[in-house]
């Protein structure tokens, strides 16, 4: 199986701008080309075993670069130096503020009404129940397909609304055991079509 760097090249950017990879939505040649262009490459004289190999190569190329490319996530000590006595404000799509990060009490994550539905685990946002929920990177937390459910203030373009008065904290709810993290995405710009709100809840008792 003889392929070139160049071609080789072109997969990988292809894949790139297909969109976000998870475990279980690995890169697929034949997902790139049309039927008729994967036979003008030659690669329909590949066999199934020798276009897995090379799937799986590209899947692995691809890791590096996201490892190379991504800014490095922030873990709970960072956030920690990072944050206010009240923490970090996070707002939604349409910048409304929905939930924070209480730097005073473990990482735990509340909704602006009070109710306390998850952690921070390193870069990891948990939810009570053990479920893992998503990603804290940057500015931003992310969904498991990569996408932006809530933000700070200073990610958006233009002002947030103001925010109300938070409400009194809740009791919080002992923490169930924690799910293994699913493979990393890719992280975009674009929205979750989850609202911030839902995606939080998500991790309530």
């Amino acid at each position: 199986m003889k392929i070139s760097l160049s071609f080789l090249i072109l997969l990988i950017v292809a894949s790139v701008l297909v969109g976000g990879q998870t475990a279980t939505n690995v890169p697929r040649i034949t997902d790139l080309f049309s039927a008729n262009d994967f036979k003008k490459a030659g690669l329909s004289k590949l066999n199934p075993d020798e276009i897995a190999a090379l799937n799986a190569a590209i899947f692995r190329v691809l890791n590096l670069i996201r490892m190379n490319l991504e800014s490095e996530l922030p873990s709970a000590a960072s956030v920690k130096s990072a944050t206010s006595p009240t923490g970090l404000d996070f707002y939604d799509s349409r910048g409304r503020a929905v939930a924070y990060i209480a730097e005073d009490e473990n990482l735990t994550i509340y909704l602006w009404d009070g109710k306390p539905v998850g952690y921070l685990d390193e870069d990891s946002v948990y939810g009570f129940n053990g479920k893992h929920l998503g990603w804290l990177k940057g500015s931003a937390i992310y969904d498991h397909d990569g996408n932006i459910v809530a933000a700070l203030p200073e990610a958006f373009k233009g002002s947030v609304s103001p925010a109300p008065p938070k409400s009194f904290k809740q009791f919080l709810p002992f923490k169930s055991f924690k799910e293994f993290k699913p493979f990393k995405p890719f992280f975009s710009v674009s929205w979750s079509d989850t609202p911030a709100r839902v995606f939080f809840l998500g991790g309530a008792n």
